[in-house]
């Protein structure tokens, strides 16, 4: 296991914002100082988040993917990237919108594709937020069926038509259990086949992804899950993740120490969470070989 982090979530960055820079405050930040930070504090792995080059003037140059790969190469660190996810939506209904998800996505990728060699997973929600809406509506269940069948479809054309445009190999795919039925989102994963699982805890747990047990998951879809994304479920609006806590199931870490998951392990919390994280798992699980993670 690579235990691992998001460096760039929101409380991580802001750091750099000066209120009377505005956005500006941005156009000198480079991801590679955060990533380096996250790597002299202990982690293993880092997972780009896509969204910000995209909603933020943050700017990504040959020399900045130069100096990502010089860091991999010192310090064996692995990344992985997520696709964006604020405003897209694969699966909507309206072509128009899903031709500009599929076009984002795109253009994301196209930022780093000089460092595509040097990223093991490319994680991608299969829906979005309307779909998140739509799905908690009363329909007839006959209706809402047909319904579910039909975002299946539109998402797993967007993501193959990804695949497409970018010549990304599948097996670097991992589609992330989101707000969205579970056996839909298996359903998504078979027709494209050959992409792998990203199983996100905090959706399970908040069941988001409807009423599944992780240590199940675990159980039966490991052989399939290239990347988890580690992290305790907190019912507070805009704050799902939270880090591992006394309710976090035990034996779900357990079970992917005893089959030697391989993948990386990534907690989507900031620095401080994270770290308590660790701590957690020291303290609860400790036969589970941690990094020494500084605060």
């Amino acid at each position: 296991m690579r235990f691992g982090i998001t460096p760039a979530e929101v409380e991580n960055i802001t750091r750099v914002f000066e209120k009377e820079k505005g956005l500006d405050s941005f156009l000198n930040f480079h991801i590679s100082d955060i990533i380096l930070e996250a790597i002299e504090r202990g982690y293993e792995h880092c997972e780009i988040t896509l969204d910000l080059f995209q909603v933020l003037p943050i700017q990504v140059n040959i020399e900045e993917i130069e100096r990502l790969k010089s860091l991999k190469r010192q310090y064996d660190v692995t990344y992985s990237a997520h696709f964006p996810i604020w405003s897209i939506e694969l699966a909507s209904p309206n072509k128009f919108i899903r031709a500009a998800s599929i076009q984002s996505s795109i253009d994301s990728f196209n930022k780093f594709k000089m460092l595509e060699p040097d990223i093991d997973v490319f994680v991608i929600h299969p829906t979005g937020a309307l779909i998140a809406e739509l799905i908690k509506m009363k329909i007839n269940p006959k209706y809402k069926e047909v319904i579910l069948d039909l975002i299946v479809t539109y998402s797993t054309n967007s993501i193959i038509e990804i695949i497409k445009k970018t010549k990304i190999n599948r097996s670097k795919i991992a589609i992330e259990n989101v707000e969205f039925p579970f056996e839909k989102t298996l359903e998504i994963i078979n027709k494209i086949k050959n992409v792998k699982l990203c199983i996100d805890t905090a959706h399970f747990l908040g069941k988001f992804s409807g009423d599944h047990d992780i240590i199940e998951i675990a159980k039966t879809h490991l052989d399939i899950t290239s990347e988890i994304h580690l992290q305790d479920y907190a019912a507070i609006v805009g704050a799902d993740h939270a880090p591992l806590g006394t309710n976090f199931p035990l034996e779900f870490l357990k079970i992917i120490n005893k089959r030697n998951f391989e993948g990386p392990i990534v907690f989507e919390l900031t620095f401080e969470q994270a770290h308590e994280s660790i701590e957690f798992i020291k303290n609860n699980v400790p036969e589970i070989n941690v990094p020494k993670i500084k605060k």
